[in-house]
């Protein structure tokens, strides 16, 4: 049986509530793993639709930076597994990296890059870079390997489900402003307070707030309906859980106002002129977001 998908109609990068987009030139879709199994026919499984359905698995939000090239510079999200190996996804501006590193997490032993095709007939699609991909020492110059690596690494992540976690499995999510920004390799940030800061009056994981909620016992910075929806957030919640208390604050004190995005809002909004936007995931070309400054301090954005 071939590969069966979920189309994802109304998925929206946030700030942009009535833009479609796509990911390589197709819908946003996800892998429909009720019959996912190793017996499954993944020929139609393309590394775009991998990478969407890890990220929207472990978090939606994570999803939304990934394809939200205007207001994050660089996007990280890896999976270390203790004494093995490191999984990554990563973008910088318009190319696309993913693959393994030994478990020190210092060397590449999979690196795959596509860049994504900016203006033209194929705006939006993801080319394969032979310049940047290796697998081990050895360079890897054609375009249909490169092609092929990426559909096996996607449909291993998918297989073993890497979005949960375990006790030697641990998730993280960086993000970049710009480069060189202070924040030098990028933010840890808990992909909730991206668009959105910390919010204890509904529950984390489904948003519901007419149920009693219990707050995470050990950092007070996640609240759950039922101990169900707490176990389902932990892969993401799990690395803001066990951070230091220092670095924590330091995240909850510049996501206050709306989330990370708007910390400096400068770096992801336009100003009175109208600029366009250079994320080649909308469908169709989009302006910039733009502050309503009639909401006083809280960061509101509008389309033009």
């Amino acid at each position: 049986m071939a590969t069966e998908f979920i189309v994802l109609d109304h998925t929206r990068i946030p700030g942009f509530p009535d833009a479609p987009i796509h990911l390589d030139r197709a819908p946003i879709q996800i892998i429909d793993d009720d019959d996912f199994t190793e017996e499954t026919d993944t020929s139609n499984l393309t590394i775009a639709v991998g990478i969407t359905t890890v990220l929207f698995r472990w978090s939606p939000d994570a999803l939304y930076a990934f394809l939200d090239i205007d207001a994050w510079f660089s996007f990280t999200w890896t999976v270390t597994i203790e004494d093995e190996m490191k999984i990554e996804i990563g973008r910088v501006e318009n190319q696309i990296t993913i693959g393994t590193l030994d478990k020190g997490g210092n060397k590449w032993t999979l690196m795959l890059t596509y860049n994504i095709e900016e203006d033209g007939p194929n705006r939006g699609a993801w080319v394969p870079n032979p310049r940047e991909s290796m697998l081990g020492d050895d360079d890897l110059t054609d375009p249909a390997q490169i092609d092929t690596l990426g559909r096996e690494f996607v449909r291993d992540l998918c297989l073993k489900e890497r979005w949960f976690t375990g006790k030697k499995i641990k998730h993280q999510l960086y993000v970049e402003y710009a480069p060189m920004d202070i924040w030098g390799d990028g933010i840890a940030i808990n992909p909730h307070w991206l668009y959105d800061s910390l919010n204890l009056s509904a529950c984390t994981t489904c948003d519901e707030s007419n149920r009693p909620l219990k707050r995470c016992g050990r950092c007070g910075t996640a609240a759950y309906c039922s101990p169900m929806h707490q176990k389902l957030d932990w892969p993401v919640h799990k690395s803001i859980c066990t951070m230091d208390l220092e670095q924590r604050g330091q995240i909850l004190r510049i996501t206050q106002h709306g989330g990370l995005i708007g910390w400096d809002l400068s770096k992801t909004v336009g100003d009175h002129e109208t600029k366009m936007s250079k994320n080649p995931n909308f469908v169709t070309p989009q302006s910039l977001r733009q502050v309503d400054t009639d909401h006083g301090d809280h960061v509101h954005t509008v389309r033009v």
